[in-house]
């Protein structure tokens, strides 16, 4: 029994992590990653900022319309819907940043920041590129 709600727990996890991973999979060749750092201009070791973060969209979008994936087939449908409902927040609402602010502003806002502070992300950034900061 003990054994039985592990390895369900484990495929559990297994298949969130997937759902994220095949989401940003497909959503990367869209991606429109500009050459230079929002911030310092420069063109080495460049990230792409979603301010809203990928995996907390996902969460509350699954959460709000009740998915909850059994296999690679529900997580590839749950996935084309989410990418055509979430595009803005996937595809505008991102900077390219060199990696080190890119580091510099997850030390501030955190791993996975939430939702709520995309507009904030922007300001500081701003602020940051103004050397308000």
């Amino acid at each position: 029994m003990l054994f039985s709600l592990y390895n369900e727990v484990q495929n559990m996890t297994k298949l969130a992590r997937d759902l994220v991973k095949y989401v940003r999979d497909k959503a990367k060749g869209r991606y429109a990653k500009g050459n230079e750092c929002y911030v310092c201009e420069s063109s080495d070791n460049l990230d792409f900022h979603h301010f809203y973060s990928l995996t907390e969209l996902l969460n509350v979008w699954m959460r709000k319309n009740r998915h909850d994936p059994k296999n690679e087939e529900d997580i590839l449908n749950i996935r084309d819907k989410f990418i055509e409902t979430h595009t803005r927040e996937l595809y505008d609402e991102a900077v390219t940043l060199c990696h080190t602010h890119h580091l510099h502003l997850h030390s501030v806002y955190g791993k996975n920041p939430g939702l709520g502070t995309a507009e904030k992300q922007k300001r500081w950034l701003e602020k940051l590129r103004n050397g308000m900061v």
